[in-house]
């Protein structure tokens, strides 16, 4: 994931995705939190989250388990 958030910084998407498919969709989802972070503090208003961040983060770490079982079964990881 460091290797593909470093495709990423430099503006490499075909190389990020062949990293870590999920690497554009965590840095999609970092970014939209920290603008509402950002809005919410600037408005000084409670964050208010379209959906519990434990459902969030729960998601995101089925995605990751089921790519990387994916990723080991067909012995296409990245090393």
């Amino acid at each position: 994931m460091t290797r593909a958030f470093a495709a990423l910084a430099k503006g490499d998407w075909p190389a990020a995705v062949a990293l870590h498919p999920l690497a554009p969709v965590l840095a999609a989802e970092l970014a939209l939190g920290w603008a509402a972070w950002g809005i919410a503090l600037a408005a000084s208003r409670p964050l208010r989250l379209p959906c519990r961040l434990d459902s969030l983060l729960l998601a995101n770490l089925a995605a990751l388990v089921a790519l990387w079982l994916g990723r080991v079964a067909t012995g296409t990881l990245p090393w």
